[in-house]
C-alpha cells in the first residue's frame, strides 16, 4: 500500500470517529431537556427579596421519568469571624457539604431538623467536617457555644435544583423526558407549585406564584 493512500485512509477514519462522537454528543443532548421560567411574590407591599431564600426543584410523578442521581460536587459552608458563609445554602440528597473551621476558636455544628439532624461535636481552627443528607427537606443549624450563629440548608429531592436570580428568572438543566412537579419553596412565605411534561432536547416554560390566593 502506497504512503499516500495510507495517508488518506487515516484521514478517513479521523473525519468517521469525529463523526461518531459528534452523533454521541448530540444523542446525549437529545435525551434530556429543560424546565425554564420565573418566580414571582404577590402580597401586597412586598418585593421578591422579601420572601427570603427561593428554591425552585423538581418531583418525578412517573416511572417513565429516569432516576437521577445527586449532585456530585462538594460544596462549602465555612465558619468565618463567628458566622456561617453562606448562612444559606440549596444541595441535594446525598451531595457533600463540607464544613471547615476557619476561626481561631472552636466551633460546633449541630441541627435538630428530624429526619437530617446532626451534631458534629467541637473542632478546632483548621479542622473539617463534612456531611450528606439522606432524606429531603430544610435542614436550620447552629453553633452550640456562639448564640448569634445559624443557618439554614434546603436538601432538594435530587440535583434537579436551581435558585432563582435576583428577578425571579430560573432555569433547571438536563432533565430527563417525563411528568414532574415543579415546586418552589421560600424561607419566608409559603410555597407553590406546577406540574410539567418534560419531552427530549425540549424547553418547558413552568412560572410559579408565590402568596396567590386560592
Amino acid at each position: 500500500m502506497s504512503s499516500s493512500l495510507r495517508g488518506a485512509l487515516c484521514r478517513i477514519a479521523a473525519v468517521t470517529a469525529l463523526v461518531a462522537l459528534g452523533a454521541l454528543d448530540a444523542g446525549d443532548a437529545f435525551g434530556s431537556g429543560s424546565v425554564r421560567g420565573s418566580v414571582r411574590l404577590e402580597l401586597a407591599g412586598l418585593r421578591l427579596a422579601d420572601a427570603g431564600a427561593i428554591v425552585v426543584f423538581l418531583k418525578s410523578l412517573d416511572s417513565a421519568a429516569s432516576e437521577v442521581e445527586s449532585a456530585a460536587e462538594p460544596r462549602e459552608v465555612r465558619q468565618r469571624g463567628a458566622r456561617f458563609e453562606p448562612r444559606f445554602l440549596a444541595v441535594s440528597v446525598g451531595q457533600p457539604v463540607v464544613m471547615p473551621n476557619d476561626d481561631v476558636i472552636y466551633h460546633n455544628v449541630f441541627s435538630y431538623s428530624a429526619p437530617n439532624d446532626f451534631d458534629l461535636g467541637l473542632y478546632a481552627a483548621g479542622e473539617s467536617r463534612t456531611l450528606r443528607f439522606a432524606e429531603p427537606g430544610v435542614v436550620r443549624f447552629y453553633c452550640s457555644i456562639h448564640e448569634g450563629m445559624d443557618g439554614v440548608l434546603f436538601v432538594a429531592p435530587s440535583r434537579l435544583f436551581a435558585t432563582p436570580d435576583g428577578s425571579g428568572r430560573y432555569a433547571i438543566e438536563d432533565v430527563p423526558p417525563g411528568r414532574y412537579r415543579v415546586e418552589v419553596w421560600s424561607a419566608r412565605v409559603p410555597g407553590a407549585w406546577a406540574e410539567a411534561d418534560v419531552a427530549d432536547a425540549s424547553s418547558t416554560a413552568v412560572d410559579l406564584v408565590l402568596g396567590a390566593s386560592d
